[in-house]
């Protein structure tokens, strides 16, 4: 067996600190809880599942932090996870597999990363880089920080079928607002540290975003496009979803609408077939709208959109064009929906 230690580093979070360690307590890993500067029972609650518990004095610095922690590891194989994030799926025989097979390599884990819209509770699934060998790697970024190597290493990466909960975005708002706003100073930060890279300024829409402050999203959002962010990089596809669909909410579509520029990268994914659907209906032109809900039905890819959502849409579009009987077809495929279940009421 290939030691693993799991690195978490954690401050006044005590309940989820304890969500997260009792998932962990199937598998045979070395636990070390870093505490950055707790005035609950966060320490204690971590000294009923390890004798690995340390101190931090917090720098504005969740690199420094998390290096600190793999530091605390009598291991070099390093798992690091937040506190409020709970692993759900872990084969540990296959873990063991990938880890030996890709020595000098970084480990992708699954990650569901939930959120509250309007009344529901959705998620966006991403691939998140989170095992590592310490000897090869380390972490940089005071804040949305990254797995980089520590020498002239090419940087490699490969899948693992770990699967994390990551419920942080859900709960108290006052605790979003607190968590949104430290995130911000830091991000503040980085933008004139580096002003001309996109991520920080995708970062802080997300952070707007999370305070479901739409307006200043956009504005942070507008700045990341005017970077030119790749597109092959994953966030950027999660910036012009986003971006759009913040522009929606603000009845915004003729400026959502010009996001089709991005329509050769995206146009397998769910969640921008979507956006550009629902921009298309917002400035009156249904019959275009149509087809994007339709290519989103058999879109290989998504992030958050529940994938009834197409469905539902085709239906409310023949609904418009008085074609009932189809749209009770579509409406019916959302099964329990409720906007779909709503729309069969209504044409009942």
């Amino acid at each position: 067996m290939i030691p693993i230690s799991v690195c978490i580093i954690t401050k006044n979070e005590a309940e989820r600190l304890e969500q997260c360690l009792q998932a962990l307590q199937s598998f045979s890993f070395e636990i070390v809880v870093v505490d950055t500067g707790s005035t609950d029972n966060s320490k204690e609650i971590a000294r009923k599942y390890t004798d690995k518990v340390f101190d931090f004095i917090w720098i504005d610095d969740f690199s420094a932090a998390r290096n600190y922690a793999a530091k605390c590891a009598a291991h070099n194989i390093i798992f690091p996870i937040d506190t409020d994030e709970i692993v759900t799926s872990l084969d540990l025989n296959a873990l063991q597999e990938a880890i030996a097979n890709h020595p000098r390599s970084v480990g992708y884990v699954k990650r569901l990363d939930y959120f509250e819209a309007g009344s529901e509770v959705r998620h966006y699934d991403v691939m998140i880089e989170r095992i590592y060998d310490r000897r090869y790697y380390h972490f940089e970024r005071p804040i949305h920080e990254v797995i980089l190597p520590l020498s002239d290493i090419s940087y490699s990466s490969y899948e693992t079928t770990v699967t994390l909960d990551h419920i942080g975005y859900l709960g108290d708002k006052n605790a979003l607002q607190n968590k949104a706003e430290r995130n911000l100073a830091l991000l503040q930060k980085e933008t004139e540290k580096s002003p001309e890279d996109p991520y920080p300024y995708f970062q802080i829409g997300q952070s707007y975003m999370l305070m479901r402050d739409h307006e200043h999203a956009c504005e942070s959002f507008k700045e990341a496009i005017a970077r030119n962010p790749a597109p092959t990089e994953s966030y950027t596809r999660i910036l012009v979803n986003n971006y759009g669909n913040a522009l929606i909410e603000l009845d915004r579509p003729e400026e959502s609408i010009k996001l089709l520029s991005y329509y050769e990268y995206y146009d397998n994914n769910i969640d921008y077939l979507c956006m550009i659907g629902l921009s298309y209906m917002l400035i009156g032109q249904p019959l275009r709208a149509l087809p994007e809900f339709v290519k989103a039905l058999s879109a290989p890819t998504r992030d958050s959109n529940d994938p009834r959502i197409p469905s539902y849409y085709i239906g409310y579009i023949y609904e418009y064009f008085g074609k009932n009987d189809i749209a009770k077809t579509h409406y019916l495929n959302c099964g329990d929906y409720a906007p779909a279940v709503e729309a069969l009421a209504r044409l009942t």
